[in-house]
């Protein structure tokens, strides 16, 4: 199964998660959502809006790893928040290195029947 993300740029409001062959909106897709939320947990970026000061235009601007926005964006898609970390206990977090091209964190879902709704 194959999935494509539609959007533009980091603004999370433009663009749904759609299945590749279909065209269907797969963002309450179980596998989907519990993917996102996985991912989602394990980053440390936000997005806020705010106002270009040039053009005066409000914009989504991520704040922390780029490589964590498209995560967080896609994450927004199907109604996850980063706040959504709050609810979960992240017990370690190896920060990124070169050496060994990774992170890791590791989150306590311990007690919880789901992982998220539906899921």
């Amino acid at each position: 199964i194959g999935y494509d993300v539609e959007g533009k740029g980091f603004d999370p409001t433009v663009g749904k998660i759609k299945r590749e062959e279909t065209g269907a909106d797969a963002g309450a897709e179980l596998g989907v959502r519990s993917s996102l939320l996985t991912a989602l947990l394990c980053c440390n970026t936000s997005l806020s809006k705010v106002r270009d000061p040039e053009t005066g235009e409000e914009k989504w601007e991520p704040k922390g790893n780029s490589s964590e926005a498209p995560i967080v964006v896609a994450s927004r898609k199907v109604g996850f928040s980063e706040n959504i970390c709050g609810e979960y206990h992240r017990v370690l977090e190896i920060p990124f290195s070169s050496s060994r091209k990774m992170m890791l964190t590791v989150t306590d879902v311990a007690g919880r029947r789901e992982l998220c709704s539906g899921g």
